[in-house]
């Protein structure tokens, strides 16, 4: 489920944010007014949602054994040339 809540002003803004991720919701867009200026008190409107958010995984890291074992291999060798 998607909603919408227009706001007008920072704090009107900030108070819209905390009582819809007070019923559980979470922001997808603040998407401020078309004819907005910078510098301006913001207004736009805010899109939340219920649905779960998507949990990053990142990839693991694949180690490279070749190069780990040549790596020893150079240093075993630098070793025994002491």
């Amino acid at each position: 489920m998607e909603k919408q809540v227009e706001y007008s002003g920072l704090e009107d803004r900030k108070n819209k944010i905390a009582e819809n991720e007070a019923q559980g919701l979470r922001m997808l867009h603040d998407d401020f007014d078309a004819d907005w200026q910078q510098g301006e008190e913001p207004r736009g409107v805010l899109t939340f949602t219920d649905e779960p958010c998507v949990e990053y995984n990142p990839p693991i890291p694949q180690r490279d054994f070749a190069a780990e074992l040549d790596d020893h291999e150079i240093r075993i060798g630098k070793l025994e040339k002491k």
